[in-house]
């Protein structure tokens, strides 16, 4: 971009629509004077300490600078606000939302990174990081006590949510800052950021997922390629080894974050890195993210969330190109999701389909445009090998063509589709729009398909351009355009009003790109026009023909459109309903474009056919009416001299005539001839004010006799004409908007007209011409404005002075026409002009630029003596004196008033632009911009007419710019107005005023401070006898949308507002009630914490002095003096006092109306709220609060006690003392280790030893309590040691915790005397010991919060109030008793952290015994809290310290004496307390599980369950990351070792005698175990390849068997649902976030559920669901998903199902049932997935699926089978898991065979790209499946067939013909050697033949959708063997009633693949033979 001569500097960024606005010329001076004032006053306000209001109000100047002008600065500017903004940012211990401020004004100013470069731009990332972890990362946000600001979602990542469902906004701008800032990090950042992240990887721990979010966030991955040894080089393989490792994913919380970094790394260095060995495995995880009901045996398993579909497209389209096999696995993807993609087909998985087709081909554009069309930059570039290529392009779109086609005809896809279309066109119009035409014209032919038609038109609008241009590729294109628009006239039909929409928008958008000219006589005057241009030229003859036509079926529409029969009252205030609205909508704009592209002799038929339509027509005005003016306005807008000229003069005359009779001016009801052509004038004359002029004396005639009529319609009507008609006489217009830039004239040989369809418009030649009024609009406007307004004000101030007395109705009429006049002129009628009133200190000046608008200024005012000549003032005076005279008359004409509240708004807000209009104008813009952009190519590639809307709507935004300026006495009277008015009686009234008056407050900040005063006096009156003023006072307080008087952050406001309220005397009227509420939680919501005490750093000063010196340009006054620097320092410091002085008066305030006793407890409770808020993390909060705090707490008030728990751990927070930390050398704790040269990951290092468990080295003495050598975070050492490993001192470092009373502060006093009286204790324990809420009550974070806060903060100094009640508690059997005891005990235990050892060991000599005795009286409703008691007692814990817990819990769990129950209540106790410790009590594990071994067959199914469940959390640590060592925990694959042997019993294969009976399932199991009668039903492949249809039903399962309480559900829901239970002690999720909020937050109401989210205590919530229950596969095709209770199966089954069996069996039996139970938590939960070791189980598994008197096992053993089936398997474990299914494929048992072909189909679908990327396990799983089809069952052959055909289907067999062949020959001999022999078969021969034909079905069910070529021969070829001998016929002709019904919708399509000898077989094949034949 050149150097600009008038700005003087080169623009880094410009507007370009400024250049076409009328007075461009005078843009340049506004530019550089803005830019000197923004400068200036920003960096002085900063260097002046004036972060806010000052810097706050200049920055938002620069965002309204950057919005209207863009980045207009010179580079200099721009870097030097870059490092401001950041500087500003990074602040720490700012306000929040200031804070967001500059982080959203540092993301705009970097987000066209193409600007700056990393060499001219450098940001530290250090500041960054450092401002994240304060703001998302710290304790006080842990417990909701950093309020941060709130409207946008909050990530999944996050622990904790203070607003439920909600994250800070805060959140979202920081990481859209760093998000932008990473390009700029320093060359040395990937190191150090490595360095301060790697220690955090833990994957056991919910560190993992913060780690994770660092990397991604921070790490930069767009260096240069030269850099990449100190970039992406130094993580990318050990990032990947983690993810490889941690494959499986289903409850892998942080892979889609970690993800995201590989596609962003792949995003930013396409060719440059290799990811072929990859892709198998992200293909596979990108197939499953999809949750695809693949099932076995429709035995759901949940799949976590999977990748993101934006991460996993980003990748994919990253490595298309040059020699990878990403589009080869990105086609066979599409093939194998083709059956999800049909529309019959969808479900939950559709919007996942639909979202990755959008994101891949939006990610595909962007791909090609940055290789082809983008500007050259800094950037990496694509390297020649690697760009997409022609042939490249052609096949992803023909990949994703077919399921955008299926797509398309989805109820919820076809926006999607249309979406994918639209981009795809640009690539490849030849390939993707023909087959929508072919679609559109096939729905067109057939009426019974509405959704076909409608859809097919959505998608072709959204290829329109692509159609309309033609163009070298696809010529023809264009030859459609005419004949479709005809043929899609017929969709105007008002019975469909959906179709008719769609149709009005398919005309609408082709008409815009297409100008209406007849070419027909081009093809004589051309000689090089091409087959393709003649034909549209003839064509284009047509265009007239389509107009009229167009206009007929629109003039039916509208004459069925007319309102009958309705009473005159009704239609006074009749109203368009919403499908009437959208007809409006969709007429009016279609034909505006129509006749906006219209030839002028197209045109002038138009306007002579609607001249004649309209001319004497009497229609009423509601909605046809409407529909016949908006064509008439449409008509005159795009040719006012014509238009005007048919349609003024004669509608002027009529109206006179039908007016000039006093009668009609008296009548309240006018005749619809009357209406209609009043209406149709207020529509007229909306065209350029320029050729109105002349019209101007006949329609003032008009007004005259119709602005005073009686009939309310008509003054309205007649309002609207003079409202419109000042509008366009004052504002500026373009003067049309055709898509051509040149005249009508210009002759075909310049240029014609169909070459230039669907053209761009050229931004820079534009040839934009504007309207603009002039001073004879002017005048014009004056006088209308003198005529109509004066006479109109002066009878306002009569009746405001009580001079004259009005009716209502002329009141209201008088009201009307003044508003009608000032919305009309609002363009022209300046500001008053007044003294602004200063609403606050601001160290620099306010802003109050206006911008320039049009060429000249124009100005309307009055001449009237009484009158002020300001017409704004004027009115706004004669209305206050008239809403103050009708407030005193107590008044109750509200429709008055209400408009003089609509007059007070247009006189502040409205300047000729209204902000809803615009916000509905621009939304409209960007639809219609979206449909037809070219985002391949760019640079504005918009149609001409969508460049000049912008250029409008820019144009527009410049005058809301304009409207808002200082506030003014004025502005404060009608304030004080409206106020009066917001507590009036009526609440239409009300509402309206309180909604202005928002507007003015968020408007004019700091406006409410003048009205407060006011509102507080009305808060003050008596609710019962002033109900209305009372509530109207309370809304206003509410306000709206989160911007609450509650909330405003300004402590003199707060210091007025929270006092009045809660003085206001109570009222039991619900409405009050609710609104008392709303203001209380208003607070607790969006009360966010502001500064008391400002601090600016240094830097920030720095990078403002740099600003300030910057030239180009220069400021005007960049000096500050010395004393003005310290005066404003000074004011700082006084400031900071004033706000902590109002502080501390706010506090007291509230607590001296607490304990006055005097108010309701409602509002006693809503006070102690607004209390509780304000507890801060900055300053100490009061003792007087905190007396009022702990003295409720035993308030006889339920809910005020629950409030005071609730804040209770705020304060307690508030007051802990810091704790000293130091640094250590963990290389040499315990000895000298070396430091390792590589990252070792694991608990092998010996440098690590010294932080896990080792029971030989306890505690026994001070001095080795006092070691610095315990670590409380269990993530540190196990990846690597952080640069600085710090720990917390000794305790006798600490902060002393035996300190007298005297030694305490007196906020610590008022917690001390309270706990200390042992009368408060008992009180409170006997509160927090009561039921609640029955069922409903369980542990109660809030109250372990504040007990641990009591015991961290005073030591044991209440450690004897407590020692007695939890004595008594764990004795008594009631829930509500034991769960106190539970939190009270866990508090205790967390807050003894930093205790000394001797104060430690008396606390343990203490809890021993009641901890015995609690676990001893567990009961089956307290088990939940004892466990979460014992999860979160041991958190964050060093292990070595809570050595008396881990022996406590590790003692004999299982004891006998104490029964089942509380054995397996004890394990889930013991696992909680270990489960927290993850990697670092390995020597527990392994003492555990020898203590378990002896057990694991019990006798008892809940010890059974619960034992699998440990199984898994110790061997989950079993997990070598690349480059660790083998893990200290006991060997996953050494148990398994062990356990086989003791299952061979279970497996035996049969005696030789009887194993020719295996296969008849004549053999019994050993002695007792039976399997099912056969069922020989196995269904084929219907339409869904490897989902639930094409799995065998379990109907072999008899009912008998089977228990309506037992589902297979309670296995897998425990596994995998999302706030799963498994009590393995998930290590995974931190000690908060495993609390469910109900459990914690008893009584809060919504509010606190809202509060706190859901926080679990690391997976330790440890619910009733951890405990299985029997398990059956249920005989109906649904799933039942039922609570498991521990009261249920706690009575010994003494013969396990197994009658008779020897004792050996039945301890088989159980020791199968724990492994199952073990396996599907292990497969479920742990890292490491199926290892080979696991598949030895398949046998076993596959042979007891089917056992049919065992319940339990054969429950167990699906589950087990479907988790497996579903797992992920790693490249190097593919050929065990195929060498375990090729055995079991040859065992006896043909139940098994069976079972195992389920399993593959399954664990092939959802593995398909890692097992194809096998050498030798496609042709393995190939042949197994071909063998099986030969298999001596015929249900091992259906299932192998079904199998087949989905592996056919999603192109898994790669010779797919070969294999056909094979089938086909080997059919052709046989059948040749049966004529030839003419003997009987064999069943040999008939079971091979059968595999044959089932080979030959399998391929007619891979297609369920389509018929490939080869299909119509293969139908033929089964048709052959329909009579060969049984069951080959049954076979066949289930395949052949399949194939009709699956291809039944299409078959007009599909036999179009048929001979005609072909379809008479299959005819025959297909109809039932008739009875009558």
């Amino acid at each position: 971009m050149e150097e600009s001569s008038s700005l003087g500097f080169k623009p880094q960024k410009q507007v370009v629509y400024n250049k076409l606005l009328p007075y461009k010329e005078h843009l340049d001076s506004e530019i550089l004077e803005q830019i000197r004032e923004i400068k200036e006053n920003l960096s002085k306000a900063l260097i002046l300490g004036d972060i806010r209001p000052g810097c706050v109000h200049w920055v938002a100047k620069l965002s309204r600078f950057v919005k209207l002008y863009g980045i207009c600065f010179s580079k200099e500017d721009h870097v030097k606000l870059v490092k401001l903004m950041y500087e500003l940012a990074v602040t720490l211990n700012q306000e929040f939302w200031v804070m967001a401020k500059f982080a959203q004004m540092l993301t705009i100013l970097l987000k066209k990174k193409e600007l700056l470069s990393p060499d001219e731009l450098v940001l530290e990332w250090r500041p960054l990081y450092d401002l994240y972890n304060s703001l998302f990362y710290n304790s006080y946000n842990t417990i909701g006590m950093l309020m941060l600001p709130s409207h946008t979602r909050r990530d999944t990542s996050r622990l904790f949510s203070r607003r439920r469902g909600f994250s800070s906004n805060a959140e979202g701008a920081v990481e859209n800052m760093i998000r932008v800032c990473r390009f700029y990090f320093p060359p040395n950042s990937t190191k150090e950021i490595l360095e301060e992240v790697r220690p955090l990887l833990c994957p056991f721990d919910m560190i993992m997922q913060r780690a994770m979010v660092y990397l991604e966030l921070f790490l930069p991955t767009a260096l240069m390629p030269h850099q990449e040894d100190i970039g992406w080089r130094l993580w990318k393989d050990e990032m990947l080894g983690i993810w490889n490792a941690c494959h499986n994913s289903n409850l892998w919380f942080w892979e889609n974050t970690m993800f995201w970094l590989f596609a962003r790394l792949a995003w930013h260095n396409i060719g440059y890195i290799d990811w072929e060995e990859h892709l198998p495995m992200v293909f596979t995880k990108v197939l499953r993210s999809f949750r695809l009901p693949v099932s076995y045996k429709k035995t759901h398993v949940g799949k976590g969330d999977g990748l993101s579909q934006f991460a996993s497209s980003m990748f994919i389209v990253a490595n298309l190109g040059g020699d990878s096999k990403t589009q080869e696995n990105l086609s066979r993807l599409f093939k194998s999701l083709e059956s999800y993609y049909h529309p019959s087909n969808s479900g939950p998985w559709s919007r996942h389909l639909h979202d990755f087709l959008n994101k891949l081909s939006l990610l595909f554009i962007r791909r090609l445009h940055r290789e082809r069309y983008k500007k050259p930059s800094w950037e990496v570039e694509v390297p020649e090998h690697k760009k997409l290529t022609e042939q490249d392009i052609t096949a992803f779109v023909q990949c994703i063509q077919m399921p955008t086609m299926l797509t398309m005809y989805s109820h919820t896809g076809t926006h999607d589709a249309g979406i994918v279309f639209h981009r795809m066109s640009l690539l490849r119009p030849e390939i993707v729009v023909p087959p929508l035409l072919e679609q559109l014209y096939s729905s067109l032919e057939t009426t019974t398909e509405p959704h076909c038609l409608t859809a097919s038109l959505e998608c072709v609008v959204c290829v329109a351009r692509a159609l309309v241009r033609g163009g070298k590729h696809y010529p023809e294109g264009q030859t459609h355009v005419i004949p479709l628009l005809i043929q899609t006239l017929p969709g105007i039909d008002p019975n469909d009003i959906k179709k008719c929409m769609v149709t009005f928008q398919f005309i609408y958008t082709l008409v815009t790109l297409v100008p209406f000219v007849d070419c027909s006589s081009a093809t004589e005057e051309f000689t090089d026009l091409t087959e393709w241009e003649q034909e549209v030229c003839l064509q284009t003859a047509s265009f007239e023909d389509f107009v009229l036509q167009f206009m007929d079926r629109c003039f039916a529409l509208i004459e069925n459109s007319t309102l009958e029969q309705i009473t005159q009252q009704d239609r006074e205030t009749e109203k368009m309903n919403r499908e009437e609205n959208m007809l409006e909508m969709g007429l009016s704009s279609t034909f505006s474009a129509i006749i906006t592209q219209a030839h002028p002799k197209i045109y002038d038929a138009a306007l002579q056919r609607l001249q004649t339509f309209i001319k004497g027509k009497m229609i009423e005005i509601h909605v046809a009416g409407k529909f016949a003016a908006n064509m008439c306005r449409s008509a005159v807008k795009v040719n006012p001299p014509e238009a005007l000229k048919v349609f003024v003069p004669g509608v002027c005359r009529l109206l006179l005539t039908l007016t000039d009779n006093e009668e009609v001016q008296n009548e309240e009801h006018l005749d619809d001839e009357l209406l209609f052509n009043l209406l149709l004038l207020s529509e007229l004359v909306r065209c350029s004010g320029c050729h109105l002029l002349k019209y101007i004396p006949q329609i003032t005639q008009v007004l005259t006799q119709t602005l005073h009529l009686k009939s309310r319609e008509g003054y309205h009507l007649a309002g609207s004409v003079l409202r419109y008609l000042l509008k366009y006489l004052s504002i500026s217009m373009p003067s049309e908007y055709r898509s051509l830039p040149y005249s009508w004239d210009t002759p075909f040989s310049t240029s014609l007209p169909i070459r230039h369809w669907g053209e761009a418009g050229d931004v820079h030649n534009l040839g934009l011409t504007w309207v603009e009024p002039t001073k004879a609009e002017e005048e014009a406007i004056q006088t209308l404005v003198r005529t109509f307004l004066t006479p109109e004000l002066v009878l306002l101030r009569k009746v405001a002075t009580g001079e004259k007395e009005v009716s209502r109705e002329e009141l209201q009429q008088c009201l009307s026409i003044t508003l009608d006049i000032l919305l009309g002129a609002g363009a022209v009628l300046p500001h008053w002009e007044e003294e602004p009133i200063p609403l606050v200190e601001m160290s620099v000046k306010k802003d109050n630029s206006i911008f320039i608008v049009r060429s000249q200024e124009l100005c309307v005012t009055l001449d009237s003596e009484n009158f002020p000549t300001n017409v704004r003032k004027a009115v706004a005076d004669v209305v206050l004196q008239l809403v103050d005279k009708l407030l005193t008359q107590g008044s109750d004409d509200a429709k008055s008033l209400c408009r003089a509240i609509n007059i007070c708004h247009g006189v502040i807000f409205f300047f000729g632009v209204s902000k809803d209009d615009f916000d509905a104008r621009w939304k409209s813009f960007q639809f219609i911009k979206d449909t037809l952009a070219n985002k391949l190519t760019r640079n504005k590639q918009h149609i001409r007419s969508l460049l000049i809307e912008r250029t409008v709507l820019h144009q527009e935004s410049r005058i809301l710019e304009n409207s808002v300026t200082h506030l003014t006495q004025t502005h404060n009277a009608v304030m004080n107005s409206l106020m009066h008015l917001a507590t009036s009686q009526y609440s239409e009234v009300r509402s309206k005023s309180q909604h202005t008056l928002s507007q003015i407050f968020q408007s004019f900040p700091y406006s409410y401070k003048l009205v407060l005063p006011s509102l507080i006096s009305s808060l003050q009156v008596n609710p019962t006898e002033q109900h209305e003023k009372f509530k109207g006072s309370l809304y206003l307080l509410l306000g709206r949308q989160g911007k609450s008087l509650m909330v405003r952050r300004d402590w003199e406001s707060l210091n007025l507002v929270w006092p009045a309220l809660i003085a206001s005397q109570h009222s039991e009227k619900p409405s009050i009630i609710r609104l008392m509420n709303a203001l209380s939680d208003t607070v607790y919501y969006y009360m966010e914490l502001f500064t008391i005490y400002q601090q600016v750093p240094q830097r920030a000063v720095s990078a403002a002095e740099a600003l300030l010196q910057s030239d180009n340009p220069k400021v005007k006054d960049g000096v500050l003096s010395v004393e003005v620097l310290s005066s404003a320092a000074e004011n700082v410091k006084n400031k900071g006092r004033t706000n902590h002085e109002l502080y501390n008066n706010l506090v007291s305030s509230i607590v001296q109306r607490l304990e006055s006793g005097t108010l309701h407890w409602r509002i006693h409770n809503m006070a102690l709220n607004l209390l509780g808020c304000l507890v801060r993390p900055d300053v100490v909060f009061p003792a007087a609060g905190v007396r009022t705090f702990t003295a409720n707490l035993i308030h006889d008030n339920i809910r005020i006690r629950e409030t005071s728990v609730f804040y209770m751990p705020w304060i307690l927070k508030n007051q802990k003392r810091k704790h000293k930390k130091i640094e250590i050398d963990p290389y040499s704790v315990d000895s000298k280790h070396e430091v390792p040269a590589h990252v070792s990951p694991g608990d092998h290092r010996p440098d690590n030893q010294w932080m896990q468990y080792d029971s030989s080295r306890k505690i026994t003495s001070e001095e080795e309590w006092e070691q610095p050598r315990f670590v409380e975070k269990t993530y540190f050492g196990w990846y690597s040691w952080p640069k600085t490993m710090m720990v917390y001192a000794p305790p006798s470092q600490q902060p002393p915790l035996d300190r007298k009373r005297e030694e305490l502060t007196e906020e610590e006093r008022a917690v001390y005397d309270f706990f200390i009286c042992q009368e408060n204790v008992d009180k409170l324990v006997s509160f927090l010991s009561l039921e609640e809420n029955k069922e409903r009550d369980s542990f109660n974070t809030r109250r372990f919060w504040m007990i641990k806060g009591l015991f961290r903060n005073f030591g044991d100094a209440f450690l004897p109030q407590f020692e007695g009640h939890l004595e008594r508690l764990v004795k008594e059997t009631q829930k509500s008793s034991q769960r106190c005891a539970a939190e009270v005990i866990t508090g205790m235990i967390r807050g003894s952290k930093h205790w000394t050892f001797s104060k430690h060991e008396a606390l343990w000599e203490k809890l021993k015994p009641i901890l015995r005795t609690g676990m001893a009286r567990v009961t089956v409703e307290t088990v939940e809290d004892w466990g979460t008691c014992m999860a979160t007692a041991s958190a964050d814990r060093d292990p070595n310290r809570l050595a008396p817990l881990m022996e406590l819990l590790m003692d004999d769990p299982l004891r006998a004496s104490e029964g089942a129950f509380n054995g397996s209540s004890r394990m889930y106790m013991l696992m909680g307390g270990l489960g927290q410790q993850e990697w670092r009590v390995s020597e527990l594990s392994h003492r555990l599980l020898d203590y378990l071994r002896p057990s694991l067959s019990h006798a008892y199914k809940s010890i059974r369950d619960r034992m699998g469940s440990v199984l898994t959390g110790i061997f989950m640590y079993d997990l070598a990351l690349p480059g660790g060592g083998t893990s200290r925990y006991p060997s996953c694959s050494k148990f398994i070792e062990d356990t086989l042997p003791q299952l061979a019993l279970l497996i035996q294969e049969p005696s030789s005698s009887a194993a020719s009976d295996a296969d008849s399932d004549t053999v019994k199991y050993g002695a007792s175990v039976s399997f099912a009668p056969e069922d020989t039903s196995l269904s084929q492949s219907e339409s869904k390849m490897f989902s639930d249809s094409v799995i065998p039903s379990v109907r072999d399962l008899t009912r008998a068997t089977l228990s309506a309480s037992d589902n297979i559900a309670k296995v897998l829901g425990n596994v995998h649902s999302e706030n799963s239970q498994v009590p393995i002690i998930n290590p995974l999720i931190n000690h908060v976030s495993g609390l469910d909020t109900p459990s914690f937050l008893v009584g809060r109401d919504s509010k606190d559920l809202s509060r706190l989210g859901k926080i679990k205590l690391k997976d330790c919530d440890l619910s009733t669901n951890v405990v299985y229950d029997s398990v059956n596969v249920m005989p109906s095709d649904t799933t039942n998903y039922e609570k498991n209770n521990f009261h249920e199966n706690h009575v010994k089954n003494p013969v396990n199902g197994y009658i008779g069996a020897s004792e050996e069996r039945k301890t088989a039996v159980r020791l199968m049932n724990t492994v199952c139970r073990w396996l599907v938590g292990h497969v479920g939960r742990c890292y490491n997935g199926v290892t080979p070791d696991i598949y030895r189980f398949l046998p076993y598994l596959c042979q007891l699926e089917s056992v049919d008197n065992d319940p339990e096992l054969r429950g167990n053993c699906i589950a087990t089978l479907a988790i497996l089936s579903q797992a992920v398997v790693l490249p190097s474990r593919i050929s065990s898991l195929i060498a375990t299914v090729t055995q079991i494929a040859q065992n006896s048992w043909w139940r098994a065979r069976a079972a195992v072909l389920s399993l593959l189909q399954v664990a092939v679908f959802t593995n398909m790209f890692t097992i194809l990327n096998d050498e030798k396990a496609p042709q393995q799983v190939k042949e197994l499946v071909v063998n099986l089809l030969s298999d001596s069952r015929l249900e091992v052959q259906q299932m192998a067939s079904t199998v087949l055909s989905g592996l056919i289907h999603c192109k898994f067999i790669q010779a797919e013909d070969e294999l056909l062949n094979e089938f086909t020959s080997k059919l052709q001999n046989s059948r040749n050697q049966n004529r030839r022999g003419k003997k009987q078969l064999q069943p040999q021969q008939i079971t091979e033949l059968h595999a044959n034909v089932l080979g030959l079905c399998a391929y007619v069910s891979a297609f369920p959708y389509d018929v490939p070529d080869m299909l119509p021969q293969v139908l033929v070829t089964l048709s052959d063997h329909l009579n060969d001998p049984h069951p080959i016929p049954a076979t066949i002709k289930k395949t052949l009633s399949n194939f009709r019904r699956t291809h039944h919708d299409n078959w007009r399509d599909h036999k179009k693949k048929f001979t005609e000898d072909q379809l008479v077989v299959l005819t025959d094949l297909l109809l039932s033979p008739s009875y009558y034949a």
